[in-house]
């Protein structure tokens, strides 16, 4: 395993299943890590769909910087509005469709997709 690889593989064990924020404007759930056989990949989910970013750019983590109500204001608004958290049935019959839909890529995945989704302090 190349030393980059390692790098965001540590950093996903860290961030995964966060919000973090993505192409420096985007909010979004940081569910796993990619590969297309030309880059390595930040998988984010924003609640309806999933987009691939360059590991060359950075994800910046929010829990631990924002205010935990803060923080936990975006969690509360993805456990009534993510496909995850809503029809949970449903969301895993579109994600099977879209993982498979990429077996005709060179695409793979070096990680499982985390879908678990955590406030900041469970206190609040």
């Amino acid at each position: 395993m190349d030393s980059n690889l390692e790098k965001i593989l540590k950093e996903f064990e860290l961030l995964k299943g966060q919000f973090v924020i993505i192409s420096y404007s985007e909010i979004e759930r940081l569910v796993a890590i990619g590969d297309d056989g030309e880059d390595y990949y930040y998988i984010t989910f924003n609640g309806r769909d999933f987009r691939w970013s360059t590991c060359v750019g950075r994800v910046m983590p929010l829990k631990g910087y924002l205010r935990d109500m803060d923080y936990n204001e975006l969690v509360r608004l993805a456990e009534l509005n993510h496909y995850d958290k809503m029809d949970f049935e449903a969301f895993t019959r579109a994600f099977v469709d879209w993982k498979n839909s990429l077996s005709s890529t060179k695409s793979f995945f070096h990680t499982e997709f985390c879908f678990r989704l955590e406030r900041s302090n469970p206190k609040t």
